[in-house]
């Protein structure tokens, strides 16, 4: 290791040391607080270890510092919802395999021409349609290898090549910003999501159903989704000998026809994938009436995690000895940091809860609180979309969510304040688009040769459009209209 990397690397403990030299940061507890989440975003932000890694600060700290048991540590990470983005990850691992991927792919970009622009702005609406229900990294794993194959075909044969393509590079963008803008959607759409429910469910004491999720945020999620395609269309130009890609279009109906009808196996984790997607949307009209331990099962958190365990028995009719779901099949489409990057986030929204980190950025945000409801929106929903940019969207969201409960809690005097603005942080949360590092989906296309320069340029543009899009619609709905439907609890 060279002396360079090891002094950046030494920066991240640096910083909480310097959090506890400071009274600023409220008490030592705090302090700690305060200091492990400025180690944990230096190390995401600058990469300077796998990321991983950084995930496991707390435990590092614990080790020097028992601000709580050693017992109890790996308890931060442990959550009841885990299962459900597991499971999702590795139903996503079948569908590569099986090639459903692919084929849903080709049959939707079949039908747009070989315009650049066009292309994009199908890339990006398919995979932002996608990432309603699939997190980004899961969704980049899935699309960012047939764009690139497609690009292939195109001309766009290596890395360099796509690299020094604005027009290539304009494809892959649109891949990993579509895996990122619809992430709040469901709470299926990535880590980010599934802690925000999971933080507002234990806030208000019960379940919050995905129909009422979805209903909350779908709105906003299409506005933005509206706003940055129209960016990307008239704001994204490619060079000016690459308006046209060359047999584009005939390259997916040609891949899309040699790949014949769906295979058993396709049809199998297509329609159970959409049985529980129903199941969870439908839940409201069920849950009162199959009650009791029996009907557990029935919860959005088991089944995503049942039905892909399932397929480990169910025998695969196009292989021999080969299941539905295996373990090689794992091995090469799950996108193992997940395990890390989503338990590291909920384990540092506990930090700071338990230090009284949390208490003591809640009295900082006071006077923006004080303000009006107006000015909290703006702030917050710029903090949010500004901190996505450099920290994991789902890392994000476990510092703001619980800092919004604490802060918000009692906002125009309502028992349950804080929900208004959790649905503002939770949809600013997602508008990852111009750091690499901030979600899976944009390292996985910076790796097939998006540019990053290109992608940083634009993603900050578009990033201050979603944030801005997101303050409109929110100071109106919240801000002036205060609509009981943000401002009130799901189902009060």
């Amino acid at each position: 290791m060279s002396t360079d990397k090891l002094l950046k690397i030494l920066v991240g403990p640096l910083l909480l040391v310097v959090a506890l030299m400071l009274p600023i940061f409220g008490p030592m507890e705090a302090r700690l607080g305060f200091g492990i989440m400025f180690w944990m975003v230096y190390w995401w932000i600058t990469a300077v270890v796998d990321i991983k890694l950084t995930c496991l600060v707390p435990i590092i700290v614990v080790m020097f510092y028992p601000f709580i048991g050693r017992e109890e540590v790996l308890q931060l990470y442990m959550h009841k919802h885990l299962s459900l983005i597991v499971g999702a990850s590795m139903l996503t691992a079948a569908w590569i395999h099986w090639g459903l991927a692919k084929r849903l792919g080709l049959a939707f970009l079949s039908r747009f021409g070989n315009n650049v622009q066009v292309q994009a702005l199908g890339w990006f609406l398919l995979v932002g349609i996608i990432s309603f229900v699939f997190g980004n990294t899961p969704a980049g794993a899935v699309f960012t290898p047939i764009a690139a194959a497609a690009l292939m075909y195109a001309g766009y044969k290596t890395y360099q090549d796509r690299y020094d393509s604005k027009a290539a590079t304009n494809i892959l963008i649109a891949v990993a910003w579509g895996a990122s803008v619809g992430g709040m959607t469901t709470p299926l759409g990535g880590g980010q999501a599934v802690v925000t429910w999971s933080f507002l469910s234990k806030y208000l004491g019960q379940e919050v159903f995905f129909l009422d999720w979805t209903l909350r945020m779908l709105p906003v999620s299409l506005l933005v989704m509206g706003a940055v395609g129209l960016y990307m269309y008239y704001g994204m130009k490619p060079g000016p000998d690459e308006q046209t890609f060359k047999g584009t279009k005939d390259y997916y109906k040609q891949e899309l026809q040699e790949m014949g009808p769906m295979k058993f196996e396709e049809k199998v984790t297509l329609y159970g994938f959409l049985i529980i997607i129903l199941l969870a949307m439908t839940r409201p009209l069920y849950t009162d009436i199959l009650t009791g331990m029996a009907w557990k099962w029935l919860h959005p958190s088991h089944l995503f995690l049942i039905f892909p365990i399932l397929l480990f028995l169910v025998p695969s009719k196009g292989e021999k000895g080969r299941t539905l779901l295996d373990v090689p099949m794992l091995v090469k489409g799950f996108p193992a940091a997940i395990l890390f990057i989503w338990p590291g986030a909920v384990a540092l929204g506990r930090v700071l809860n338990k230090t009284g980190a949390a208490e003591v950025f809640a009295s900082w945000m006071q006077p923006l609180v004080e303000a009006g409801s107006i000015p909290a929106i703006a702030g917050l929903s710029v903090f949010s979309t500004f901190l996505s940019q450099f920290v994991s969207d789902t890392a994000a969201a476990g510092i703001v969510i619980p800092l919004v409960m604490e802060v918000f809690h009692s906002w125009n005097g309502l028992e349950y304040g804080s929900v208004a603005f959790m649905w503002v942080a939770g949809a600013a949360l997602s508008w990852s688009f111009a750091i690499v590092s901030a979600t899976g989906a944009q390292a996985i296309a910076a790796g097939y040769g998006a540019n990053i320069k290109r992608m940083f340029y634009h993603g900050m543009i578009v990033a201050v459009i979603a944030s801005l899009v997101t303050t409109l619609y929110f100071i109106v709905t919240i801000g002036i209209l205060k609509l009981p439907f943000y401002t009130m609890p799901p189902g009060m």
